[in-house]
């Protein structure tokens, strides 16, 4: 599956890449992303589900809000967070269809090797030096 990308999309730093890459890499803060990308939940809930204190998982929140991954609304005293749009659920399941593939544990669908570098280049990403631009169609 490749990402569509629309036309005209801004150019897209490497490192702003792997920075959003990084806010997911952390067991605690994938397994939040996960659950509030399907549902919006509050922190207690998320502190149950990961099996972490409340302020610890705060603190992932607060991370993973200034990564751009999660929203917020506020309701009284309580604040319920969910994904910050439909990407995150996207990307949440590629990573681990492709998580299963490499690890032997999902076995991969016999759609051949991947395709070569220009027959993809019209309906994603064009990686230039340091970073990625929308290909042209």
């Amino acid at each position: 599956m490749v990402a569509q990308v629309p036309k005209g999309s801004p150019v897209v730093p490497v490192e702003a890449i792997v920075e959003v890459l990084k806010a997911i890499a952390d067991p605690t803060r994938f397994q939040i992303l996960y659950a509030v990308s399907s549902q919006e939940r509050g922190v207690g809930e998320l502190a149950e589900i990961v099996g972490a204190h409340v302020a610890s998982v705060s603190q992932h929140l607060a991370k993973l809000r200034a990564a751009g991954l999660v929203s917020s609304r506020r309701d009284g005293t309580r604040i319920f967070y969910r994904a910050a749009n439909q990407h995150v659920a996207g990307l949440m399941a590629e990573a681990g269809l492709l998580t299963g593939y490499v690890t032997g544990v999902i076995e991969p669908p016999d759609d051949g090797p991947a395709p070569p570098r220009e027959a993809a280049a019209g309906v994603g990403w064009q990686l230039l030096p340091g970073r990625l631009r929308p290909a042209s169609s």
